[in-house]
C-alpha cells in the first residue's frame, strides 16, 4: 500500500514538474517573441527616418530651391510649406517596405509624426 501512495505521489510530482515546465517554456518564448518585436519597430522606425530624410534632400534639389527662386525674398509661403510636408510624407512612405508599414500601424505608431519629425530634425541641421 506505501509502495502505490509512493508512486502516485511521484507520478503527480513528474507531471507537475513536465507541466510547469510547459509554462515557463511558454513564457520565455512570449518574452523572446516580444523582444524580437521591439527589435523589428525600431528597425521599421530606423526606415522610416531614413526614408524622410533622403525624401527631403530629394525635395530640396528638386523643388525647394526653385520654389525659393520664384520669389524676390527667397522665401517660401506657407502654403508653399504645406505642400513640401505632403511631398515629404508621400515621398518617404514610397519609400517604404510594405512590411514595415504594417508592422508599425499595428503597433500604433505614428509614422506621418516620425516623417514629420525626422524631415524637421533635418532641415534644422541643414540651415
Amino acid at each position: 500500500m506505501t509502495n502505490v501512495i509512493i508512486e502516485n505521489l511521484v507520478q503527480i510530482a513528474a507531471t507537475l514538474l513536465i507541466t510547469l515546465i510547459g509554462v515557463l517554456g511558454a513564457w520565455l518564448s512570449t518574452k523572446l517573441a516580444k523582444r524580437e518585436e521591439l527589435k523589428n519597430i525600431s528597425t521599421a522606425t530606423n526606415e522610416v527616418i531614413h526614408a524622410a530624410q533622403q525624401t527631403v534632400l530629394e525635395l530640396q534639389q528638386t523643388t525647394v530651391e526653385g520654389m525659393k527662386k520664384a520669389h524676390e525674398d527667397g522665401k517660401l509661403t506657407k502654403d508653399e510649406i504645406t505642400e513640401l510636408g505632403k511631398l515629404l510624407i508621400d515621398g518617404a512612405m514610397a519609400k517604404m517596405s510594405d512590411t514595415s508599414k504594417n508592422l508599425l500601424n499595428a503597433a500604433g505608431v505614428d509614422i506621418s509624426a516620425i516623417i514629420r519629425g525626422a524631415g524637421e530634425s533635418l532641415i534644422a541641421r541643414m540651415k
